[in-house]
């Protein structure tokens, strides 16, 4: 199934203990206060936050919290919501043909009850995600009343913490509708539906890396290719290597004017070119907070 969109809005609820590879400390290279990292995923309850050994303390220490975009903007819901919109009045049924339009249209019927036709002008990214959302509420129970991405920036508002963005909202929005021509999301959106056992053996394979904090078999298994709707190497470099970068031409600024507390998605904290690693290349003690 698809990961790319997957990922972006990956969703895990558990209340169990996780390994401290979830939060690190970054120190040395000349700053005189730590920063920390802190990988989540989209969507997660807040009561997991719980679980995380060390991370209220954290995040109470530091003065600064940085997230992938500033979440609480009026302007940049607007904005979604209108690039979630399929351009030049393109509609779904002109990406698929009409036996696929049918297995997605029963699908979205089953899980959602609503069918194609009520949307089908949206982007078929979006209606992917909210496919694999009620899928996994179905699966867990969960909830998606309070998330955990938006959380860390509302109780920084409150405590009079700056709030800043990684990246600008145009640039999300890039990121969440742009990566793949619609027909290949098209696409995807009939491969994830037509392999529905998979997208949930996945979600619980997903949800014990992450549980275990383990950052790395995350990536690789994020790089797996089992069909043909997995990503590719353009589109993985797309969706992390590529901001990793751009990201760490920003950070070391922000670690150096203040105490930073960094909430990014987990997956761009493992690997080679992982933020942990990377950031120990250039000469930061990176450690997990035991």
């Amino acid at each position: 199934m698809k990961k790319n969109i997957f990922f972006l809005f990956l969703m895990f609820l558990s209340l169990t203990t996780v390994q401290a590879q979830l939060l690190w400390k970054v120190s040395g290279n000349g700053l005189k206060h730590p920063s920390y990292l802190f990988g989540t995923h989209h969507l997660i309850s807040i009561q997991f936050l719980d679980s995380v050994p060390g991370l209220f303390k954290a995040f109470n220490e530091c003065d600064m919290i940085v997230g992938e975009m500033v979440i609480n903007n009026i302007d940049a819901t607007a904005k979604i919501q209108q690039a979630a919109i399929m351009p030049d009045h393109k509609r779904i049924n002109d990406l698929l043909n009409d036996d696929e339009y049918k297995l997605v249209d029963k699908a979205l019927k089953s899980e959602l009850k609503l069918g194609l036709k009520d949307v089908s002008i949206m982007n078929p990214s979006l209606i992917l995600t909210l496919y694999e959302m009620e899928i996994y509420k179905k699966l867990t129970g969960f909830t998606d009343d309070n998330q955990s991405d938006s959380y860390f920036q509302m109780i920084a508002a409150e405590k009079g913490k700056k709030v800043v963005g990684l990246e600008t909202v145009d640039q999300q929005i890039e990121i969440l509708f742009g990566n793949g021509t619609l027909k290949r999301q098209a696409d995807i959106l009939v491969e994830a539906i037509r392999h529905r056992n998979n997208t949930l053996n996945e979600i619980i394979q997903l949800n014990k890396l992450y549980k275990a904090g383990k950052i790395d078999e995350l990536v690789d298994f994020s790089k797996s290719k089992d069909n043909v709707a997995e990503m590719t190497e353009e589109e993985y470099a797309k969706l992390v290597d590529n901001r990793n970068t751009d990201w760490l031409k920003k950070l070391p600024a922000y670690f150096k004017g203040s105490s930073c507390f960094v909430a990014v998605g987990a997956m761009h904290l493992g690997g080679k070119n992982g933020l942990v690693r990377q950031l120990q290349k250039v000469g930061y003690k990176v450690k997990a907070v035991e």
